[in-house]
């Protein structure tokens, strides 16, 4: 493996660049999330039109409607909370992450455990790739990838603990001319099972490349393919507005 660096300055400016993604501070994300992960976790159709906002430069985010008509909730990076109409607080988990401690696939998770895993997921992917410049996040490439007919650049990536994210070492695969096509991680609050993320259906809004299409099968670390019978989510976005 390699350094990175040259990689990440290739991808970022295949997505929109750094300068224009630094003169933007939020977005806002009306999408259709779906897969086997909500029902066997317990929440079918809580996620199926719904729009979430965040902060593009520190993991800040709600999503609305959930639940019930007129709820939000809020997330910090640590800490998520549910609020009704008025703002009042419904629920709320502090260092929401340490409540996953000793789950597996199917251990089934309370509402709050829904909106951290949908929180601190939806973050990553929608700040993604300019998330690989950010103070701490060491990368290395590795030895390019054949998929589709295909040769994919890839990217080893280890987080700090700073992050909210799926799992410390995560791999990113990029076309030729730079736009994200797969990532593959290992979620701790999912017991470390394998996935595989796809991307597709790039369009510009307001100045950044970004993926309509996600979807996120269960990962064979023998071969590192995907398991493709079996969809374990789906973000189908309507639109996607930078601020």
């Amino acid at each position: 493996m390699k350094d990175g660096r040259e990689l990440v300055d290739l991808v970022i400016n295949a997505h929109g660049g750094i300068y224009r993604w630094n003169q933007l501070n939020t977005v806002k994300v009306h999408v259709s999330i779906k897969g086997i992960t909500w029902p066997r976790k317990g929440h079918p159709d809580s996620l199926d039109d719904i729009v979430f906002t965040a902060n593009l430069h520190a993991p800040y985010d709600s999503w609305t409607p959930i639940f019930e008509d007129g709820q939000k909730t809020y997330f910090n990076g640590l800490d998520v909370a549910l609020l009704n109409v008025s703002g009042e607080v419904v629920e709320e988990s502090k260092n929401a992450r340490k409540t996953f401690d000793g789950h597996e696939l199917l251990t089934p998770w309370s509402r709050m455990q829904l909106v951290y895993f949908v929180s601190y997921a939806t973050w990553n992917y929608m700040t993604t790739p300019f998330l690989l410049a950010q103070p701490g996040v060491h990368v290395l490439e590795m030895d390019p990838w054949e998929e589709n007919g295909e040769t994919w650049r890839r990217l080893q990536v280890i987080f700090p603990d700073y992050i909210p994210t799926h799992s410390t070492r995560q791999v990113f695969y990029f076309s030729q001319e730079g736009l994200l096509k797969r990532h593959d991680y290992w979620p701790e609050v999912l017991g470390n099972n394998s996935a595989v993320h796809y991307y597709s259906g790039y369009k510009e809004f307001n100045g950044i490349k970004a993926p309509t299409v996600h979807r996120i099968y269960p990962l064979n670390d023998a071969d590192q393919t995907p398991v493709k019978d079996i969809l374990l989510v789906s973000l189908d976005i309507f639109n996607i507005t930078y601020e």
